[in-house]
């Protein structure tokens, strides 16, 4: 059986899921030990380790230049304390817009998975 997402594949079936959109392949669900969902700051995607600039949920300020945009997605962690990316935007975001909340629901239904997973692989 599987749980499909834009950006991520869960298989029960093969115990496996498939990022799509960030650390793209295939990964078993016995490796993931955490999840979280995160905002990184769109102009460091693919430049740095995945979620290494932050923008702090909830946080609004504005600088001389603007609010900051960014990516939803979710930062693994694995039981080799890797790190594992999943973006579920498909395009910057800033806050408290209507693709800000619809990325963030969607990255709260895809970790409501990883959730279940962690718990079920990690008793």
């Amino acid at each position: 059986m599987q749980k499909e997402y834009r950006s991520v594949v869960f298989d029960s079936d093969n115990k496996q899921f498939e990022i799509k959109d960030g650390t793209v392949g295939n990964y078993p669900f016995a490796d993931v030990k955490k999840c979280s969902i995160l905002n990184e700051e769109a102009k460091y995607r693919g430049k740095t380790a995945p979620f290494f600039h932050q923008i702090l949920g909830g946080t609004a300020f504005f600088t001389m230049m603007g609010e900051p945009n960014f990516y939803v997605g979710l930062r693994i962690i694995t039981k080799s304390d890797e790190t594992l990316a999943i973006y579920v935007s498909i395009k910057p975001v800033y806050f408290n817009t209507d693709a800000y909340f619809a990325d963030r629901t969607e990255a709260e239904k895809i970790q409501k998975v990883f959730q279940a997973i962690i718990k079920k692989y990690n008793e």
